[in-house]
C-alpha cells in the first residue's frame, strides 16, 4: 500500500505536497545517504528513516508510520509508539508491547512541528496533545501517522495548528 492508499483510509485531511517539497525531500534523502556513510554507523541510518506507509496483510502487523513517540504524562520520557489495523501500542526492546487505550483519549491541542511550513503534509511533522480527563501528555510524529492512530482512535480531526 502507497502513501495515497493510506491517505484514502485515513478520515483526517492530509494536503499534496508541493514540487519544492517533494525536491526537498529527495535531497534530504540523499544527503541522510551520505551522512549515513560519512559516520558508518548504522544508528546513523535509522533515526531519520522515512516512512514507507506500508500496510500489511495481517491485520494484527505493525504498519510503517515511521517514529511516532508517546511522552505520558506529558513530562515523562518519550515511548515509541506503533500501530496497525486494529490498535496502538507502546513499544520497548525487551518489554512486550502495551496497548494503548486511544479510544478513551481526547485530542485537545495541535500543533505543527518546530519549522515545519508543510502544515497537513504526510511526512510534516507534527504534535497532539491528548488527555484523558484526568491525565495529559502528547503524540508527536508524521502528521499521516497521528491521522492513521487518530482514525483508530475514533477523535475527530484536530482544528487549527496551521500556519499560513
Amino acid at each position: 500500500m502507497s502513501e495515497a492508499e493510506l491517505r484514502g483510509l485515513v478520515g483526517w485531511r492530509v494536503q499534496d505536497a508541493t514540487s519544492g517539497a517533494r525536491a526537498g525531500r529527495v535531497l534530504g534523502v540523499v544527503l541522510h545517504a551520505v551522512s549515513a556513510v560519512v559516520t558508518l554507523g548504522a544508528d546513523a541510518a535509522g533515526g531519520a528513516r522515512r516512512p514507507s506507509w506500508t500496510v500489511p496483510a495481517d491485520p494484527a502487523a505493525y504498519l510503517d508510520l515511521g517514529v511516532v513517540r508517546l511522552h505520558w504524562p506529558a513530562s515523562a520520557p518519550g515511548e515509541v509508539v506503533a500501530a496497525s489495523r486494529e490498535g496502538v501500542w507502546a513499544v520497548a526492546a525487551g518489554r512486550p508491547p502495551r496497548a494503548l487505550p486511544v479510544r478513551s483519549w481526547r485530542v485537545v491541542r495541535a500543533v505543527p512541528g518546530t519549522g515545519s511550513r508543510r502544515p497537513r503534509q504526510a511526512a510534516a511533522p507534527w504534535q497532539l496533545e491528548v488527555t484523558d480527563g484526568t491525565g495529559t501528555g502528547s503524540l508527536t510524529g508524521a502528521w499521516l501517522a497521528l491521522a492513521w492512530i487518530g482514525s483508530l482512535a475514533g477523535w475527530p480531526e484536530p482544528a487549527g495548528g496551521d500556519r499560513p
